[in-house]
């Protein structure tokens, strides 16, 4: 067997695998060996049967096909590991010459990127210190009262801290008028408001106040200019609203009566130090993450990537395909929301391009210093964790009325998940390892 290559542009490699004769035999009777040991002929154990039988039984055209599989599969995977390729990807696979005499392929690789390493210890990052305060704390406690607040339905003018139920109509008079102005999720029945929460348009929560119960009301506002939804910022909207519900809201007194009936505490001192171990926790976990991104974003820095362009559009394919998974769990389309910002898949693509070539670099440098410091995951670790993640899957299950083990593991391929996890298990020992060596004391 012999080999060559040739480089491409952006970590890509063209590799030419030439077997010769000799090459062919082996794998021809490598391929009648593996063969002989799957058929079952009778009188004879498995594997034990004469070449001419066996040959008969499965027939010329299925050992070439095999020896053929045999011959790429392993030749390939020789000029590989000969030169000590690390491939991501395959794709461009053909065959130049098949007969008696030779077999010639060629195929494109893509393999990862060489890296020159910056410094990747020593860096001196400060951790911020985590406190909470008790304000927060209040805050926490007063967002649980508010989850439990009674409502009473009044006949009186809607005032401020009042829960309303309104039908509306908003209409965008640049774009027509009647029917066809409505703008998108514009328009709504029994749709409620807590007046002061300010989660509508500014100034749409002040016109409910002073309204009963049956009372209609038209007006106009003007949306501010850096509103969120920008396909209506800075536009004068007008609104027809229709008060269908009043509603006085009576939070529950804080005290250790309302704490014990949360069933966990026994007073509000035990809710006040439970509150207070979740935020921290919270913002321990919030510190570490913005830890690792300054210390990755610093070796960044220093490391010098050829980028190849194959895995940006691949992280972007991700990205896209993640929002749009988010959007269906929201019971919308990408299509339409798209359509909605008039925007297309490309701008997105476009907008997201930097996000996509930091994730990548992040990626092949936690993988180079994982490979430059020999660190590693054990099997011990993988089937621990794979074990664990298998267990949440049947709870999981089980609480959705979907079945048992067998049920949920029939949906799962294990090896696939084994290297997931592993993947997950090494980036967690290489973050371990970037704290341990840069955070300053």
């Amino acid at each position: 067997m012999t080999f060559s290559t040739k480089k491409l542009k952006e970590s890509q490699v063209e590799l030419t695998v030439d077997l010769d004769k000799e090459d062919l035999v082996f794998y021809a009777l490598e391929a009648e060996k593996r063969l002989a040991k799957e058929v079952s002929i009778e009188g004879f154990r498995p594997g034990k049967a004469p070449k001419e039988i066996v040959r008969k039984k499965i027939g010329e055209s299925v050992i070439k096909e095999e020896a053929l599989n045999l011959a790429v599969q392993l030749s390939l995977a020789k000029a590989i590991a000969d030169q000590k390729f690390e491939v991501i990807d395959q794709s461009d696979f053909k065959i130049n010459e098949n007969s008696s005499e030779g077999l010639i392929f060629q195929v494109n690789l893509l393999i990862f990127p060489d890296i020159k390493l910056g410094e990747y210890k020593g860096l001196g990052i400060k951790k911020n210190s985590v406190t909470v305060a008790d304000s927060e704390i209040d805050n926490v406690i007063k967002d649980i009262a508010r989850s439990r607040t009674e409502l009473k339905e009044v006949e009186r003018q809607a005032r401020l801290g009042d829960r309303v139920e309104v039908d509306f109509e908003v209409k965008d008079p640049s774009i027509g008028s009647g029917q066809d102005a409505i703008i998108e999720g514009g328009r709504s029945e029994n749709h409620p408001v807590v007046l002061g929460e300010n989660n509508f348009i500014p100034g749409f929560e002040a016109q409910i106040v002073g309204l009963k119960t049956g009372e209609k009301k038209t007006f106009s506002l003007k949306v501010p200019e850096d509103y969120y939804q920008k396909t209506i910022a800075g536009k004068e909207l007008d609104f027809l609203i229709i008060v269908k519900k009043v509603q006085e809201t009576i939070p529950p007194k804080i005290n250790d009566a309302f704490v014990k009936s949360l069933g966990e505490f026994n007073s509000k001192a035990d809710l006040e130090e439970n509150v207070r171990a979740g935020l921290i926790m919270e913002k321990e976990a919030k510190e570490k993450e913005r830890i690792r991104l300054v210390i990755l974003r610093e070796i960044i820095s220093k490391t010098a990537i050829e980028l190849p362009g194959t895995l940006v559009e691949r992280r972007l394919d991700a990205m896209i395909q993640g929002f749009d998974n988010e959007l269906h769990q929201k019971g919308m389309e990408l299509g339409l929301y798209l359509a909605h910002i008039k925007k297309t898949q490309d701008d997105l693509r476009v907008d997201w391009r930097k996000q996509a070539e930091e994730q990548v670099k992040m990626d092949l440098v936690v993988r180079d210093i994982a490979k430059t410091e020999k660190l590693k995951v054990a099997d011990e670790e993988v089937d621990s964790e794979l074990q664990a993640v298998l267990q949440q899957y049947m709870v999981e299950s089980s609480a959705k009325g979907q079945g048992g083990a067998p049920e949920v593991l029939q949906n799962v391929d294990p090896e696939q998940l084994k290297n997931k996890i592993r993947g997950v298990l090494l980036n967690e020992k290489v973050f371990e390892f970037l704290e341990k060596h840069n955070l300053s004391t």
